[in-house]
């Protein structure tokens, strides 16, 4: 089976979005290039927020990922950084990318919230995004 992370972050000021940048373009780097990567997809919605979908074939692969260089920095990061943030993980058998649809549909059933030091209200409400997928853009990552 193949692992599948959704994490959705809503920048908590459009001060913090170079630093934030930084580090994503870093993480999502670090994303393209780790053993066990299937694929990678970043999205980009009004209000600060960013989503990404990466696949993995295993656990083993997603969380040596999530534990080691530019995301491990990130991640210290991210508390201060952002007012929103929540993940989704879930299993499946194909190896492409779930759509954007799924992801935000999955993101509303099964997310889990992360600790930001300044929630917004939404994220103070115990909601990992709004009922309603908001207009955005896509950038695929393919693995390098």
């Amino acid at each position: 089976m193949n692992n599948v992370s959704i994490t959705r972050l809503r920048v908590r000021s459009i001060f913090y979005m170079p630093v934030f940048l930084f580090h994503a373009m870093r993480t999502m780097s670090q994303a393209q290039k780790s053993e066990g990567v299937l694929g990678v997809e970043t999205r980009f919605e009004k209000n600060n927020v960013v989503w990404t979908k990466t696949v993995w074939k295993d656990e083993g692969s997603m969380r040596k990922y999530r534990g080691s260089g530019a995301h491990q920095i990130a991640m210290r990061m991210l508390s201060e950084l952002c007012n929103e943030a929540s993940v989704a993980r879930w299993q499946q058998v194909d190896v492409v990318l779930p759509t954007w649809e799924e992801a935000h549909r999955r993101m509303l059933s099964e997310g889990k919230l992360s600790k930001v030091k300044h929630p917004s209200p939404l994220h103070e409400s115990g909601r990992t995004a709004p009922e309603m997928m908001q207009a955005g853009f896509s950038v695929p990552n393919p693995p390098a």
